[in-house]
Order: C-alpha cells, then sequence, then structure tokens
C-alpha cells in the first residue's frame, strides 16, 4: 500500500501524509545505530500527528551518519521537535535539549530533533547536522529530514513544531509552547 506525503498545517497543527511503503510493525526492521531499540509491537501501524494517532514511522540520519528510526524508541516518552536551523525560537530551544535529555532519559525519555531547513531554507547536510548538535551541545539524535518524511511549510507558519509521544507511541500532545517550562511539565506529565 502506498499513500502520499506533505506535512502542512492547518490551524497550526501539523497533518502527514506519505508516499512511502506503509510501515507497521508486522515489517518494521531496526536500524543499525548506537541509540535505544525497543522493537514496537507486530500491529502498529502509522496513523498521522493528531492525539491518539501513533506517528508515521521515519528513517532519517542522526549527527553520526546513522539511520533512526522513530518506532526504535517504542516503550519511550518521546519528545519529537521539528526546527529550522534559520528560526528564532527553534535556536532558543534547542539551548535547553540536551540538559533536558540528561534529565528524564534514565526514566525512559527520548528527545529527538528533526531538521528540515538549514540556515538557508534548504537541504540539511551532515555538516549541519553537526553545528547544530556541536553548537549547542546536543548529545541526543539530530536528524536530517532530507529523505520525504514530508516538512515543507510556507516561511510565514510557526516554527518549531514541538510534540510529545507515549510510551505507546501515540500522539499525547499535538504542540508543546517552545519553552523549557512548557516542554518539561509534558515531559513530567508523560513519565
Amino acid at each position: 500500500m502506498r499513500i502520499l506525503t506533505f506535512l502542512f498545517f492547518v490551524g497550526c497543527t501539523p497533518h502527514l501524509k506519505s508516499d512511502q511503503e506503509v510501515i507497521s510493525g508486522e515489517n518494521w526492521e531496526a536500524p543499525d545505530n548506537d541509540w535505544s531499540v525497543s522493537e514496537p509491537p507486530s500491529n502498529l501501524v502509522g496513523e498521522g500527528f493528531s492525539v491518539g494517532d501513533v506517528p508515521h514511522d521515519f528513517r532519517l540520519v542522526d549527527q553520526f551518519g546513522d539511520e533512526v528510526s522513530l518506532w526504535q524508541f517504542y516503550g519511550s516518552v518521546v519528545l519529537l521537535d521539528i526546527s529550522t536551523m534559520w528560526c528564532g525560537p527553534c535556536q532558543h530551544i534547542a539551548q535547553d535539549v540536551n540538559e533536558t535529555w540528561l534529565d528524564y532519559r534514565d526514566e525512559g525519555f527520548m528527545y529527538i530533533t528533526v531538521l528540515p531547513e538549514d540556515l538557508e531554507g534548504g537541504s540539511v547536510g551532515a555538516e549541519d547536522l553537526t553545528a547544530w548538535s556541536d553548537g549547542y551541545g546536543i548529545e541526543a539524535p539530530v536528524l536530517a529530514d532530507n529523505e520525504g518524511y514530508g516538512y515543507t511549510v510556507e516561511p510565514d507558519k510557526a516554527w518549531p513544531v514541538v510534540m510529545l509521544i507515549d510510551r505507546k507511541m501515540t500522539v499525547a500532545i499535538e504542540r508543546i509552547p517552545p519553552e523549557d517550562a512548557a516542554i518539561r511539565e509534558a515531559i513530567e506529565a508523560a513519565l
């Protein structure tokens, strides 16, 4: 089964559709990387990004050159931060990413940053991932969205998109205000 991929905003809520083969827990394969891996249940199927939906899986490259899957973190609380390198609020919350991740990771938490655009609004390369992760001291996954996961947003739309995914890999909060206190409050409520 194939579906069409693009991300657009309606009322500041991301909606995803995919042009890739539909992945389910049944045909999911663990990527080869050093991040924690917990195989999702065989009946897990991506639905979208509304509260209660299972987000579609992705396979994106991290700052170490390794492929990372969203679903490999099944069983963890995941904060998905979709930021652009040129965005001021994105740069602001990036300053707290590592401390937030370190504070909660031992409780089964993963912070994932996905970068769909570089400083000029173009594709994100390996050097951009390194600049972002090193510049902000981020040890958690920082991923380049160059594989068609579908983040295309008009320049006047609100970035970042910060959402919380619970341990059952369902969207718990579609959009968290991009402030450290609000992010921490959401994480603590989910843990």
